[in-house]
């Protein structure tokens, strides 16, 4: 036997954003939930955004990577071929590392760069 509540409509409400979203053909992740004030059922989507992170600023290129600055760290990189051997392969980073030590001090001194902060722009 139907009921009278088997006739009813039942109104979902919506977001603009979200409808367009949907009529485009696009899946919307979300949770339904019931509003008692309202008396009707609300659906919010979920924001899936990844955070924007700011980019790192390239401080200077080496011959086999480079030193980045991020807002909070200095980010340096190398890359040496495992056929040099242990001994060449250290001996390289190492050098890249005391030409990187370099120009961070040259920027010091010229006023490029805070010694205390460590902060380029």
């Amino acid at each position: 036997m139907l009921t009278k509540d088997s006739f009813m409509k039942k109104f979902i409400e919506i977001s603009e954003e979200n409808l367009k979203a949907i009529k485009n053909g696009k899946y919307v992740e979300g949770s339904l939930h019931y509003d008692k004030e309202a008396g009707k059922i609300i659906f919010k989507s979920w924001n899936r955004k990844s955070p924007k992170n700011p980019k790192n600023r390239v401080i200077c290129y080496h011959e086999n990577g480079w030193l980045k600055e991020s807002e909070n760290k200095l980010k340096f990189f190398s890359s040496v071929s495992k056929r040099v051997g242990a001994v060449c392969a250290c001996k390289v980073m190492d050098d890249n590392l005391q030409y990187v030590t370099e120009i961070l001090f040259d920027k010091i001194e010229n006023g490029e760069m805070d010694k205390n902060n460590i902060k380029l722009y």
